[in-house]
């Protein structure tokens, strides 16, 4: 016969096991399907978000998108070719705490997005003209800034140098540098300073397109662009610390707007907010804008020389 106490054990061991059940993640049937706005609430079918450009139709929200989707946007049909580079020591610190483990981290984020790092670029025509773009994606450890990011957008900045293309374009969805890297994520703002004084050099107009754009990157390469653009929305982000970091440090109430793009807008920290349906136009139009300007200054000094040859001759 049974003991008593195995049979209050038994049970005990059925419930414990159905209440950790409860606590597992389980998986949604068709949960991709839809899409709720993080600001009205407003919900999507998959579809019909991609179609409006991953921007709220009610409240223009404009949500925050991986490097792949943005590249799908900017680039004339959606072509565009990879740009390959260095492959660098993933986790230069061997980070760990008590629960978390870096080099995790990053694996499980290469695996989400597929994706070496933060930061990935492309190639590809934009209404025709060669560009490269350099994108974020926030779904990568919240788009800081890495040591093999710095390393990926340097090499964008090589590329366009080394293929004369007509311009370079970053869109920037960051929450700053790698903590976890520290010294070796800090060294990567000077590292892509030099990268676009490369572009500047040899006259390749750099324009840098932001939904969040904070901490390092905000202070060296986000801030550096021939044009800066900001997408518009309250939640869109343009500055160094955090508000709450900036109240505690001043012990002053700021605006309810504070760093958002209407708000950046008017101090000049930007030149202007265009919707994601408009960028592409925007951009290439400017590009196409810059380099009739320097063809014809470049006519102009060839014309000067002729004549400065031509009296030297004399």
């Amino acid at each position: 016969m049974t003991n008593w106490l195995e049979k209050i054990l038994s049970k005990a061991k059925e419930a414990g096991a159905k209440l950790s059940n409860s606590f597992k993640k389980t998986t949604i049937k068709n949960a991709s399907l839809w899409s709720s706005c993080p600001d009205c609430k407003k919900m999507f079918l998959g579809k019909d978000l991609e179609t409006n450009l991953y921007v709220c139709t009610q409240c223009d929200y404009h949500f925050r998108i991986s490097a792949e989707n943005r590249f799908k946007i900017f680039f004339d049909n959606s072509q565009y070719n990879m740009i390959p580079t260095k492959k660098l020591i993933d986790d230069p610190n061997q980070f760990k705490t008590e629960l978390k483990v870096y080099k995790d981290q990053l694996k499980s984020a290469k695996k989400k997005t597929n994706q070496n790092a933060s930061l990935v670029s492309a190639n590809g025509k934009v209404n025709g003209l060669d560009m490269v773009c350099s994108s974020f994606d926030f779904n990568f450890n919240g788009g800081t800034l890495s040591l093999q990011s710095g390393q990926n957008f340097y090499e964008a900045c090589e590329y366009a140098v080394k293929n004369k293309v007509s311009a370079l374009t970053v869109f920037i969805t960051t929450g700053g540098a790698a903590l976890q890297e520290n010294l070796f994520a800090l060294y990567q703002m000077p590292k892509t300073i030099l990268g676009v004084q490369m572009l500047k050099k040899n006259k390749i107009p750099y324009f840098v397109v932001a939904n969040v754009n904070i901490g390092g990157v905000s202070a060296s390469f986000g801030s550096l662009g021939d044009f800066h653009i900001m997408e518009p929305g309250k939640k869109t982000i343009w500055g160094f610390a955090g508000k709450k970091i900036i109240q505690g440090t001043i012990s002053e109430q700021l605006p309810e707007d504070f760093q958002s793009a209407s708000h950046v807008l008017t101090t000049g920290a930007i030149d202007m907010v265009t919707h994601r349906k408009d960028q592409k136009k925007v951009i290439s139009n400017l590009v196409s804008i810059l380099l009739k300007k320097e063809k014809s200054q470049q006519l102009y000094s060839d014309y000067d020389d002729i004549k400065v040859s031509q009296i030297v001759n004399q």
